[in-house]
């Protein structure tokens, strides 16, 4: 099926002006010329967009995507990966986020104590530092440096398979959640809410979650346009799917 340069525009977001910038720079050429003149794309058209889409998301030179696009196509899967970690190291971070600002809004309403160092938690400069157990110290022995440099290098490799490892039992959760949703199984079913159990003991990995926060996220994750795109990416109907299984076991499991 082919698309005019109107419908691209308007289903990707991408201006028209965007659009004959990208082909004058050679990025992207049109699928051909139609008799009313007007500009079309097909399918090959419109997945090279989305690919200089992702190569300006994950911040690569406009004057390096060219190349990209003309190497093998694992190079682009390359930059796909990294830029689906950055998306997730992301939501990692809004999640420390959202347990933070319910921290402190219960502190400031004298409901709960907390603790200085919880004051922090979730914001960017203090995801490495959090791996590792000397940061705020001062060590003033010279004698020392090498084997505490030597030491954190081993803490923050830890902290890198552990990353990858929880990546890849969220991705292998949102997998499941994309085949029970085209096996037309329903968000409160047992089988649904077994995965979502899996989902919950995943996020208690960072931080234990009240029903408030669990509901909150669950409207994050159709709200947010990271989010939102992340989990277009497996089923167009993930988001809702997963937000109503959390709703319910919130109700079930939280309250």
């Amino acid at each position: 099926m082919a698309y005019s340069m109107t419908d691209v525009s308007g289903m990707s977001g991408v201006s028209l002006n965007e659009l004959s910038h990208y082909a004058e720079l050679g990025l992207l050429s049109p699928a051909f010329r139609g008799l009313d003149e007007d500009i079309y794309y097909e399918k090959k058209e419109l997945l090279k967009l989305q690919q200089i889409l992702f190569c300006k998301e994950a911040g690569v030179p406009e004057e390096e995507i060219g190349s990209i696009l003309k190497e093998d196509p694992l190079e682009m899967v390359r930059v796909m990966q990294q830029h689906r970690i950055r998306i997730l190291e992301e939501a990692l971070r809004l999640h420390g986020l959202i347990q933070t600002l319910d921290r402190t809004v219960s502190y400031l309403q004298g409901e709960r104590a907390m603790e200085e160092h919880e004051l922090y938690y979730g914001f960017g400069h203090n995801l490495r530092q959090a791996w590792l157990p000397e940061a705020g110290h001062t060590h003033h022995s010279l004698d020392n440096r090498a084997t505490r440099d030597l030491k954190a290098e081993k803490i923050e490799l830890k902290s890198k398979e552990d990353f990858l490892d929880s990546q890849a039992k969220i991705d292998r959760i949102h997998l499941d959640l994309k085949q029970a949703l085209e096996l037309g199984l329903k968000p409160d079913s047992p089988a649904v809410q077994q995965i979502i159990g899996r989902h919950l003991e995943w996020i208690k990995g960072y931080y234990t979650p009240t029903a408030d926060i669990y509901r909150d996220l669950a409207n994050l994750y159709v709200e947010h346009r990271d989010f939102r795109n992340m989990y277009d990416g497996y089923h167009p109907k993930l988001a809702e799917f997963l937000r109503e299984g959390m709703m319910i076991k919130a109700a079930q499991d939280l309250s």
